[in-house]
């Protein structure tokens, strides 16, 4: 046996009354497990896309047991918050595959549902999640300073920024962070469009500007 904490990222059915669910977690990547009797009325809560659980997995990886850690509040969501869930899920299914332990994902996608679960403006969370997401996949972008300088149209000094550094930076501004969510928008879909990967609905549906 084996626990893991991880998000679940896409649901299928598996059978007459089974799941078929796919998690991903720092340590292990993503990972495809089996819930007998997951769509029962009493499991199927704790198997729902967008939630982060602690799951016991066998070694047939079927999963025996499960808690939830991180629920969202799905009913009082709006249409851009419940497209956020539904967006995330989707590109850490795609583009996540194998373990990254330095991996703040997980972390950062709490961040994101606490902003959401208290109706909180989101953007900052919503782009500091993307842009781990683009590092552990290995398509980190290019943030030297002429780049920096063109998405802000400020003058900056330093040659090379890290990702933190840049979320700091637009913490406090929110125009800032609407130009850089145009610019990682540029990012994602060049590296969607080269592993030929096409979202099921367009990025622009997560927020209302």
């Amino acid at each position: 046996m084996k626990n893991i904490i991880g998000l679940i990222v896409k649901v299928d059915n598996f059978k007459e009354n089974h799941l078929s669910i796919f998690i991903y977690s720092n340590l292990i990547g993503k990972k495809r497990i089996v819930v007998f009797g997951g769509k029962s009325k009493k499991k199927n809560p704790s198997f729902t896309k967008g939630i982060v659980g602690e799951f016991e997995i066998n070694k047939d990886e079927v999963c025996v047991n499960n808690s939830v850690k991180v629920n969202f509040n799905w009913f009082s969501f709006n249409k851009y918050q419940l497209k956020t869930i539904d967006y995330f899920c989707y590109i850490i299914e795609r583009l996540l595959v194998v373990e990254e332990k330095s991996s703040q994902v997980i972390d950062l996608y709490k961040s994101l549902i606490s902003k959401l679960n208290a109706n909180d403006f989101y953007l900052l969370e919503f782009l500091a999640l993307e842009l781990e997401i683009l590092r552990v996949a290995g398509y980190q972008p290019d943030l030297k300073k002429s780049v920096v300088n063109k998405i802000f149209k400020e003058t900056l000094l330093k040659e090379q920024y890290e990702n933190k550094e840049i979320i700091q930076f637009i913490s406090s501004d929110v125009s800032m962070q609407k130009a850089f969510f145009v610019f990682l928008e540029k990012v994602l879909l060049r590296v969607l469009i080269n592993l030929n990967i096409k979202l099921p609905f367009s990025r622009s549906e997560t927020f209302n500007f």
